[in-house]
């Protein structure tokens, strides 16, 4: 499966309890800092609503939570268009969403890169708004407390001056506590003027909204601005997710599920008893791969796939739902188009709940089986801040794009007692407790981890990020990276992870002409008896036409698709746009012309592999069996079993395919069939010659070829190459991907 494009990270801005910048944050982080305090007395009074017993009622048994306390404000120092009326209206998360904006913006190159403002996104996270909409509320209905106290038989009793004087007190106490209501009250607090603040104030006039997906509002929001990037509704997208949404209301409601913690924030261990309420922001600025290398931006990861779903019916609209949560991530996975075996580090959900915690990490261990013990770093950041609500997948992109960028694993806090419901014997991950490098892969993969966020209402996102590095990315002009991921094991998920299989191309036809209107009068030939169902002979092409000024060349299955290729190749030469035949390349229609170049071949590693790969040459050509016998006379003693045992098998049995797929994907595996099958191509065709009719001189090639390629060479490999006029046609034909196939050295008319 091809991968989708990647999307650059290229700002990021943070402000988090005990951090207001991205920069304090990340050293909170990597320092091991636990930012979960107490109440802060300027918040609420929590001697007003706590109570220890979980059963009092309008109580909360928790008073600790992760509390921003400062953050940087200076809208008349930043030159914001924003008067202190309209400022002093708004809600602290508007005021944090406007500042955060402008670090990650002011950190990718705003105001002086060369971003058209119109082509700008802003989409946030955010599901319970601010704490200022219950304040105006609360005053907006002090005149039905009013007519009650009225009312009151007790308080009818009274003189009428001690009423009034009472009526008056409390109303001036009462109300000095809570904001006025103005014009400015309503836009200053909803949670859906979050993105359209920061789009008014900074000018950027691409789509914004905010995304409400409960605790997973931030990465529904990401996985809106990466949909976005992709489609190229815009160029730059400001997303990620903001909670401030710390009240004693919350903390009441969420108490009277038992989900708060009195204690403290301990994912994965066996003391978790609960989440720790947290509030805060981390926004990042995403650009496609392709326009950030040619803007030179600095590029921090990348993201590579993201995706979503609902858990559907399960025990309960709050109850972790393991179905859901692996959809989640596979779909995520098969998004990337990459190996989930290469994964290095997992930022859980984690929210401290013991069974919470041991569902994610049993679907966890399910969605990555056959992964080595503890191979896997996993952590929460959730054990430094608290549980961020809407903003907790934002927080943990944060720590897994900066994990990525400075190739560092920071600690998870307070993992001392491994929660008892988890196989940590058997499972691939392992908490991460102390501050260490992030170890190069020693097979080139660049690093990449997965990042999860799952919510109420049973709403589950998972992110795929990858570590950046120059140079070995691809672009629109290069071959993607494929791989492909690890089986699923008893849930269907063909929706969200298909696999393409086609059948063996048996065709290739070469056609050259002085011009391109003798080429198109040729095309047209070739064409007509393709729909007559005539199709050229399985040969080498004619020498002559390497040394033609225009040349086609086509690789067909059959009559029928050789005459849908002509008539596409027919319309392209009519357009006559380099974009119309870089479209058909990925058919395999190829238009060439000059003098012939040189041929190259490559090998392109793992991810390509597939169950009986080099069968058909393996039993027809006496070398290529030899280097299976050698390698299996080698890796018997590594790996239990001759290596041919991994590789060939009978795909006629549906659960054998699927073992013999599964065990091609470990990396023990994978790598000696691989370099088996490329060798085994390499003396082949080293000894391979063929006739050069112009010079009559036998050559022989001692490159090395891999056939065993990914999709995207669009199943073909195909080059001209000249020596004494003459040429040769090398076409490499596919099942899976590029691969394999006894017809290739048919289809070159060659002889060993």
């Amino acid at each position: 499966m091809r991968p989708s494009e990647p999307i650059a990270v290229i700002g990021v801005s943070a402000i988090m309890p005990n951090a207001p910048t991205a920069a304090s944050f990340w050293s909170n982080i990597t320092g091991g800092r636990y930012c979960v305090t107490d109440v802060p007395a300027d918040r609420w009074d929590s001697s007003l609503y706590f109570d220890p017993d979980p059963a009092a009622p309008d109580k909360t048994y928790s008073r600790i939570g992760g509390w921003v306390r400062e953050f940087p404000w200076d809208p008349m120092g930043w030159k914001l268009p924003l008067p202190p009326s309209v400022a002093k209206h708004l809600d602290e998360g508007q005021k944090w969403s406007l500042s955060a904006a402008r670090s990650a913006l002011l950190d990718a190159g705003w105001p002086t890169w060369e971003v058209d403002s119109d082509r700008v996104a802003v989409i946030i996270g955010n599901a319970l708004g601010g704490e200022k909409h219950d304040y105006t509320n609360l005053r907006a209905m002090y005149p039905q407390f009013e007519r009650d106290l009225a009312d009151s038989g007790a308080f009818a009793e009274l003189p009428n001056a001690v009423r009034e004087r009472i009526a008056t007190e409390v109303r001036d106490r009462y109300l000095a506590r809570l904001p006025e209501i103005t014009e400015d009250t309503m836009p200053g607090e909803l949670a859906n003027v979050l993105a359209g603040r920061v789009a008014a104030q900074f000018n950027l006039r691409g789509p914004n909204f905010t995304t409400d997906a409960a605790c997973a509002s931030a990465l529904a929001a990401l996985n809106s601005a990466v949909d976005g990037l992709r489609a190229g509704a815009y160029d730059v997208a400001i997303a990620g997710g903001l909670d401030r949404n710390m009240g004693p209301g919350g903390y009441i409601r969420f108490c009277k599920i038992g989900a708060l913690s009195a204690t403290g924030s301990r994912p994965f261990d066996a003391a978790a008893d609960g989440f720790v309420m947290g509030e805060g922001t981390a926004l990042f600025v995403l650009r496609r791969l392709r326009d950030a290398q040619a803007a030179g931006d600095r590029i921090y990861a990348l993201i590579r796939g993201i995706g979503g779903s609902s858990d559907g019916r399960g025990k309960g609209i709050t109850a972790p739902n393991p179905v859901g949560q692996r959809l989640a991530i596979e779909r995520a996975w098969a998004d990337a188009g990459l190996d989930r075996g290469t994964v290095g580090m997992i930022e859980a959900h984690g929210t401290s709940t013991r069974v919470g915690d041991a569902t994610e990490l049993a679907t966890l261990a399910q969605v990555f089986d056959g992964l080595p013990a503890a191979s896997v770093a996993l952590g929460s950041v959730k054990s430094n801040i608290g549980h961020l609500k809407a903003a907790a997948g934002a927080a943990g992109l944060f720590k897994a794009v900066m994990s990525l960028s400075e190739r560092t694993l920071a600690p998870s806090l307070n993992f001392h007692d491994p929660n008892p419901s988890v196989d940590w014997s058997t499972s691939p991950f392992a908490v991460t407790t102390e501050l260490q490098p992030w170890p190069e892969r020693t097979d080139g993969v660049p690093r990449r981890a997965g990042v999860s966020s799952f919510g109420f209402g049973g709403t589950n996102f998972h992110v795929v990020l990858e570590e950046y590095v120059p140079d070995r990315n691809f672009n629109d002009d290069s071959p993607a990276e494929v791989e492909v991921g690890l089986p699923s094991a008893g849930i269907d998920t063909t929706a969200a992870v298909a696999t393409d299989r086609k059948s063996p191309l048996r065709g290739a036809v070469v056609l050259g002409a002085p011009d391109l209107k003798s080429l198109a009068t040729q095309l047209e030939v070739l064409q007509q008896g393709a729909l007559r169902g005539e199709t050229p002979p399985r040969r080498a092409p004619a020498a002559a036409l390497a040394s033609a000024p225009h040349r086609i060349a086509i690789d067909f299955a059959d009559a029928a698709d050789l005459a849908a290729k002509s008539a596409k190749a027919l319309q392209a030469l009519a357009a006559n746009t380099p974009a119309a035949w870089r479209m058909l390349r990925a058919q395999g229609v190829y238009l060439g012309g000059g003098a012939a170049g040189k041929v190259a071949f490559l090998y392109t590693g793992q991810g390509s592999q597939y169950v009986n790969m080099l069968a058909d040459l393996r039993a027809t050509e006496p070398i290529v069996a030899e280097v299976f016998a050698q390698a299996d006379k080698i890796m018997t003693p590594l790996i239990g079993r001759p290596l041919s045992d991994f590789v060939f098998g009978d795909t006629s049995d549906p659960e054998d395919l699927d073992r013999l797929t599964e065990q091609l994907l470990q990396t023990e595996i994978t790598q000696p069939a691989v370099l088996t099958t490329d060798e085994a191509l390499s003396r082949l065709l080293a000894l391979t010659t063929w006739l050069m009719p112009s010079s009559k001189k036998l050559k022989t090639t001692s490159n090395l070829l891999s056939c065993c390629g990914g999709s995207a060479f669009a199943g073909l490999l195909h080059k001209y190459t000249s020596a004494d006029q003459g040429m040769a046609l090398i076409w490499i034909q596919t099942t899976r991907g590029l691969a394999p196939a006894s017809v290739c050295l048919e289809q070159m008319n060659l002889k060993v």
